[in-house]
């Protein structure tokens, strides 16, 4: 028996020429064999399968083919994944030690493979693995690949924490250009979307920080603001000094190469900001400025990177391009 559709297990096909598992599940009773789409055969039990998958439970409740290919005298269902993956998945419906990949892209692919297969309890048990495991989380262009699998395997917690992964690396064609045949045209519209959209709550948060927006505007007195470039004046309150006015600027006019760079991190704001105080001190000796730091400057520094934090958490992930959504959300792309 051949079951096909969508593969979980490699991207593009499957390899036929992949060498075989040098230890994979080989249960000596076993009632089925298991062939993965590299051709490994893992000999297994159907009621196993049965209780752990509605999907094999419902497939083994109809009658078999007569011509059925056996392999040892045991019936064969071919399925769509390579033998690393199901060697993951078939572990983990054994009492004996499960065995999880190495690399974050290959774990979702098993969990994929668990909810393709629908069975109840294995990805909460396969994400524990993935926690006990420590199983690294992927950097540079392999977090758009890993981000790439978890849409189109549907594993939305994944996807919204990989799609917050990716703000900390550009988005160019050519930073991301061999992890694009991972991705569905919708996936990738809707990482685009979500980047801009953490691009502009980034931009409206040092506006208002420029501006010296409450809880921000402590700054006063300070004798060498330089009118032109901030509206802070000497003796007033309320407005950024222009040497804090430049570090906004500078992160606004970044943010505008949103796709060229990384945006900016909300942790590095208390290095920058202490950066561009101790320029500004070491080169007019501002008193002004000092005091207000000692009394004020962590706490401010705090409030800057909440809400710089809290602008890109507020920002969602979800399956808005979706093609199982297009007809719930009778999606026209004329009407968006």
């Amino acid at each position: 028996m051949i079951l096909g559709g969508p593969q979980t297990g490699q991207s593009p096909a499957c390899r036929h020429d992949a060498s075989p598992l040098p230890d994979h599940l080989d249960v000596s009773d076993a009632d089925i064999v298991i062939q993965s789409c590299d051709l490994v055969n893992f000999r297994v039990h159907k009621l196993v399968l049965s209780l752990s998958s509605a999907f094999f439970s419902d497939m083994f409740s109809l009658p078999q083919p007569p011509n059925n290919e056996v392999v040892d005298g045991l019936p064969v269902v071919r399925l769509s994944e390579d033998a690393e993956l199901l060697n993951s998945l078939l572990t983990m419906l054994y009492p004996i030690p499960s065995v999880i990949p190495n690399a974050y892209d290959k774990c979702l692919m098993v969990l994929n493979a668990s909810q393709k297969y629908d069975m109840v309890g294995v990805p909460s048990r396969i994400r524990a693995e993935i926690q006990s495991k420590k199983v690294p989380m992927p950097i540079g262009a392999s977090a758009f690949r890993a981000y790439a699998i978890a849409s189109r395997g549907e594993l939305p917690s994944e996807r919204e924490i990989l799609a917050r992964l990716t703000l900390d690396f550009p988005m160019t064609f050519e930073y991301i250009c061999d992890e694009l045949p991972f991705f569905e045209g919708w996936a990738l519209r809707d990482l685009i979307g979500f980047r801009k959209r953490c691009r502009d709550n980034l931009v409206s948060c040092f506006q208002s920080f420029h501006f010296g927006e409450p809880p921000f505007n402590i700054w006063m007195s300070c004798t060498y603001s330089t009118p032109q470039y901030s509206s802070f004046q000497p003796g007033s309150t309320g407005y950024s000094p222009s040497w804090l006015s430049d570090l906004f600027r500078q992160r606004i006019t970044e943010l505008g190469q949103a796709f060229t760079k990384p945006l900016p991190n909300p942790s590095n704001i208390h290095d920058e900001y202490l950066s561009a105080l101790h320029a500004h001190v070491n080169s007019y000796s501002c008193i002004s400025c000092t005091r207000v730091h000692a009394l004020k400057g962590e706490t401010f520094c705090k409030e800057l990177e909440n809400r710089l934090a809290l602008a890109v958490s507020e920002v969602g992930n979800l399956f808005i391009f979706s093609p199982r959504n297009f007809e719930d959300l009778n999606f026209h792309p004329s009407k968006r």
